[in-house]
């Protein structure tokens, strides 16, 4: 108020009053922001790309030279890196007939790399294989497929790498109904490809992609449906022979029929049963079979002889189980039920002893 009325009388002779009153409470109302106002915060920014070159900026000369901030501001810039994730990218082989110069395949890998989501193509025209790279939420392999064929080249062996194979065993069904609602509830699983149920061996056999699903939640959702699931087992089993050896008399012998179907080309695995002279070779079906198997391991001696072996499964163990359980209970009712009815229909219709049990 001091300085206030000194202003006034300063300004008195010069300005009116009411002049004098709004400069002054401008001022002080200045101040007072100035030092409410909280420093101005660091500015993080991202760079997302740079500028490319031949990018017209319209404006004048003096406008660019102009600095948008004063020295006086005080701004950090934090300039942060972007780095690109590739999650998600799926690699797929399959091989391409009709190639026949190195060109053909330079317009196979040009018409594969247009395609939105597909990230590298190699094609080999030696080998009449290509290679794609390709992210599964732009693109899928049928349209991969498609644009080979459409370029006109045919696309042979073509298997989707991202599938595998899974066996359950489904308890709680009683008819065709109930096979066929346990099969619509797989399909209807996000990531199951394929799914077939039997109803006189009580299993499923399920393709589904490994990337989304595994084997536990489709046994939970065969669960939540209202039936029962094990798991038989996980993988492409059918690609296995069993082979029972007669006439081996040391370990040695089957240590040296392991080596030798492990050199074997196409044999992936091999798993002897030492006390049961048995053989379980794991193959390829593109390169080899399973008599192509038994056959070389016959051939490799004449001391003993290989034969095919079908091993016996989990549910036939539970099924023959169960045999047993119902013939034990029919082999004590008929303890209890000849004899019942031998007193009550079979003697009463004989006279001596109709006559002694009236």
């Amino acid at each position: 108020m001091i300085f206030m009325s000194k202003r006034w009388w300063a300004c008195n002779g010069r300005y009116p009053w009411w002049e004098v009153a709004r400069v002054l409470i401008f001022e002080y109302l200045k101040k007072e922001n100035k030092k409410e106002t909280p420093p101005l915060p660091p500015i993080s920014l991202i760079l997302i790309s740079s500028v490319g070159e031949g990018m017209e900026v319209n404006g004048k000369d003096d406008d660019l030279k102009t600095p948008l901030l004063k020295s006086s501001d005080a701004v950090v810039i934090d300039i942060k890196s972007v780095h690109s994730v590739n999650q998600g990218i799926r690699t797929i082989t399959f091989k391409i007939g009709g190639i026949e110069c190195a060109s053909c395949s330079s317009s196979i890998e040009s018409l594969l790399l247009d395609l939105n989501g597909v990230q590298s193509a190699i094609v080999s025209p030696l080998q009449g294989q290509a290679v794609v790279k390709y992210a599964p939420e732009l693109v899928d392999v049928k349209a991969i497929k498609e644009t080979v064929e459409d370029a006109g080249f045919e696309v042979k062996e073509f298997t989707d790498q991202d599938i595998a194979v899974c066996r359950l065993r489904i308890k709680g069904m009683m008819c065709t109904s109930c096979s066929e609602s346990v099969e619509r509830a797989l399909l209807m699983i996000e990531g199951v490809k394929k799914a077939v149920v039997g109803l006189a061996l009580e299993e499923a056999k399920i393709n589904y992609d490994p990337n989304v699903i595994n084997p536990n939640q489709i046994i939970e959702a065969v669960e939540d449906s209202g039936f029962g699931a094990d798991l038989i087992g996980s993988g492409n089993n059918g690609n296995k022979v069993h082979i029972k050896l007669e006439g081996i008399v040391s370990v040695e012998d089957m240590n040296g029929i392991k080596n030798s179907l492990e050199s074997l080309s196409g044999v992936n695995d091999v798993e002897i049963d030492v006390e049961g002279c048995k053989v379980s070779v794991g193959y390829d079906p593109d390169v080899t079979g399973g008599r192509s198997v038994i056959q070389f391991v016959q051939e490799s001696s004449t001391h003993y002889q290989a034969s095919l072996f079908i091993p016996e499964r989990g549910n036939e163990t539970e099924k023959s189980h169960e045999i047993k359980i119902y013939r034990n209970q029919f082999l004590w009712s008929c303890l209890f039920s000849i004899p019942l009815l031998m007193f009550s229909m079979v003697l009463p219709m004989i006279p001596p002893y109709g006559n002694w049990l009236s």
